[in-house]
């Protein structure tokens, strides 16, 4: 994987095709899909659930692989890299942002945010010190020692912010990162990454059902049952 470009195409699919076998039914999930994200650019995946959303993002992240069609990432073929490439890929190139946070429960939350540092094999004191810039960078200077279950949702969301920064990727991938929160702690983490992307420069393609979210995207691209009709 080549190191990711400061402008230019970043993300390419092209004519992707995914599905699932479901006991004897086979779901196809996307249909053909097209889609180019410059470096730099902030796009919004938009449609009703089970459009191909997530499906999108993760073959993107690396997660899972098309059936058909090719997926590129800085000019390379994802497919094509072997399962350590892959990992590095992951670990390194990318941010992933859930809407589940998947945080560890038996970590605090500085150890969470560290996690990827720490896999990446990192100096431990230096991901420590990033970890916590981080942590007070999204307002949670005193909560570095909390364990999920001690923080609110709003919160844990902040943590997987920061864990998905930690290694400064150029690619952010979030799927529906407002989807569990109210409105009004929704609003603060719209407000959160939009203040990100400007300060770090940071490629955001993000899956989202919130208006207010895509209505500040560059671009909002809409999926419907699994083909791009508009963006």
């Amino acid at each position: 994987m080549s190191e990711l470009p400061a402008s230019g195409p970043l993300v390419r699919a092209d004519s992707v095709h995914k599905g699932y076998s479901l006991g004897r039914r086979r779901l196809e999930v996307l249909r053909g899909v097209d889609l180019m994200v410059d470096a730099g650019e902030f796009v919004a995946l938009r449609g009703a659930s089970g459009a191909g959303k997530s499906t999108l993002l993760h073959l993107i992240g690396g997660l899972d692989q098309p059936d058909r069609g090719s997926v590129l990432v800085a000019g390379g073929a994802l497919p094509s890299l072997g399962p350590s490439e892959l990992a590095r890929f992951r670990n390194r190139d990318v941010g992933l942002i859930f809407q589940a946070f998947h945080l560890m429960p038996e970590f605090d939350a500085l150890e969470n945010v560290a996690l990827p540092g720490r896999m990446a094999r990192r100096p431990m004191g230096e991901v420590m010190v990033e970890a916590g810039a981080l942590l007070r960078r999204v307002g949670l200077e005193d909560r570095l020692d909390h364990r999920p279950g001690e923080l609110s949702g709003g919160e844990q969301q902040r943590v997987a912010i920061a864990r998905a920064l930690v290694n400064r990727p150029r690619l952010i991938l979030a799927d529906e990162p407002t989807g569990n929160l109210d409105s009004r702690t929704g609003e603060d983490i719209v407000r959160l990454l939009l203040e990100i992307r400007a300060e770090r420069g940071v490629t955001l393609v993000v899956a989202t059902h919130d208006a207010r979210l895509a209505d500040r995207a560059d671009r909002v691209v809409t999926l419907v049952d699994g083909v791009v009709v508009d963006g």
